[in-house]
């Protein structure tokens, strides 16, 4: 789990691979949700940038105001009709 700090812009990124391990993008989409410490969902599904096969980001621009604590990160890739969910976080911490 990364900290950071009210005003700062993370880059929140992830893999994606096959069972082989091999990194490959997701046919249909990879998007990101991100939920303040209260509860309070600020990105919703949103598409992630490709960088290279495999390889997505999310660069999220916290308020100088936002909430302090552990914030909650989900990555959804879409191939077809396969869905794979992954959870992650981070912490505003000042």
């Amino acid at each position: 789990m990364a900290d950071f700090n009210r005003g700062e812009t993370p880059r929140i990124s992830i893999e994606t691979r096959t069972a082989a391990l091999v990194l490959a993008t997701p046919a249909t989409s990879m998007t990101i949700t991100i939920t303040d410490s209260e509860g309070t969902v600020l990105v919703s599904a949103a598409a992630m940038s490709l960088d290279a096969t495999g390889k997505h980001h999310y660069d999220y621009a916290i308020a100088s105001d936002a909430p302090l604590g552990t914030w909650k990160v989900r990555f959804i890739a879409t191939d077809g009709a396969r869905v794979s969910i992954e959870d992650s976080e981070f912490t505003v911490i000042e």
